[in-house]
């Protein structure tokens, strides 16, 4: 499912139903409802999940510092 964020650094952006997208918070929601709320409100876009390119977050230096017996 897609997330999305309120653009902004600062404040809120209540959409009715007591609906509000806080900033600074991520959102989950439907395929569907991303594209409606996206293109009704300019303030809301789609945020891309971080994905590690190395291995899917498993770090090789994971280990490191540990002394070994």
């Amino acid at each position: 499912m897609p997330k999305i964020k309120y653009k902004h650094e600062k404040g809120a952006l209540h959409i009715g139903g007591g609906r509000f997208f806080h900033a600074g918070e991520t959102y989950e929601v439907s395929d569907k409802e991303a594209k409606e709320l996206t293109t009704a409100y300019e303030d809301l876009e789609i945020v891309e999940d971080k994905k590690s390119g190395r291995g899917g977050g498993n770090h090789a230096d994971a280990g490191e510092g540990k002394e070994t017996e």
